[in-house]
């Protein structure tokens, strides 16, 4: 017997977690361990999955390139771009019924991210509004689904940047600061709007988006760890529990100059840890 693909096992992670969440999960902006330490900011993410009993290559994954740019006092224009890529072989049989090696691969663009962040004062407060214009389609969905499902799979936060046909306006208000014994922390409430497109039926949806971030940020090293998660408000079925999804993130970058490489590690709760118990990531920043 062949061995079952991703788009079986990945599809059937993401119906357990439509029956966590009952819709779409929404669209946050970039990730939450970018640099802030400059008027300037270019990352480039991958992030990889490691779904069970799936053999992906190493660059099966989403990628992110994310930008962030002071265009005043206290006003910051900011965007990002996914991009999804999938490769994984199985064996499986031929016409004669020999066993091969079959690979699978694909990729596809996901929906992009403007938005704008405003801080308040010379104080820890910063506001942020954006959204996601609904580039990515049905289309995408079944012409490269392995792609788009390891998108979903690869980080919670920022899923809704693969949806296809939905479009979403997020607004949030960001709580930042580095102590003077270079403890850094970050607390971050968002509500997200994720709005149908496609003629689909379905109706908008409001989310409650969360992150706490604490760590420790040197001159040569940044290291810090925290949790997010997201709760669907506009339904009411079973208790706000069944309705949230939650990950714990371990972020750390290195070096003193303006390029700073990092890695990443991801690790899901719940169901979804059945299907992927831990996405690694790798990044590497420009800022000045």
């Amino acid at each position: 017997m062949s061995r079952p693909t991703i788009t079986h096992r990945a599809l059937a992670g993401l119906l357990a977690a439509a029956l966590i969440a009952a819709a779409p999960l929404p669209a946050a902006a970039q990730s939450l361990w970018m640099q802030r330490d400059g008027d300037h900011t270019v990352m480039l993410e991958m992030l990889r999955p490691s779904i069970e009993d799936v053999d992906s290559d190493v660059l099966s994954g989403v990628f992110f390139l994310s930008g962030r740019t002071k265009v005043s006092s206290g006003i910051s224009l900011v965007g990002e771009l996914p991009y999804l890529r999938h490769a994984s072989s199985y064996m499986g049989t031929d016409i004669n019924g020999f066993e091969v090696m079959v690979e699978v691969s694909s990729s596809t663009i996901g929906n992009p991210y403007v938005g704008m962040e405003a801080r308040l004062g010379s104080g820890p407060v910063f506001l942020e509004v954006g959204g996601r214009p609904p580039l990515a389609s049905d289309e995408d969905f079944y012409e490269y689904p392995n792609a788009v499902l390891t998108g979903f799979l690869s980080d919670v936060t920022r899923m809704g940047a693969f949806l296809p046909d939905f479009a979403s306006i997020q607004t949030g208000i960001n709580l930042r600061e580095v102590t003077d014994s270079k403890i850094a922390y970050r607390a971050r409430l968002s509500p997200t709007v994720l709005i149908p497109t496609g003629g689909n039926g379905l109706d908008p949806e409001l989310f409650a988006m969360y992150s706490f971030q604490i760590g420790y940020q040197g001159s040569l090293a940044r290291v810090g760890a925290g949790m997010s998660g997201q709760a669907l408000v506009t339904e009411d079925y079973g208790n706000l529990g069944s309705r949230t999804r939650n990950r714990l993130e371990i972020h750390a970058d290195f070096l003193p100059g303006a390029i700073r490489p990092g890695f990443d590690v991801q690790v899901p709760f719940g169901s979804e840890a059945e299907l992927v118990p831990v996405v690694v990531g790798a990044s590497v920043s420009w800022t000045r």
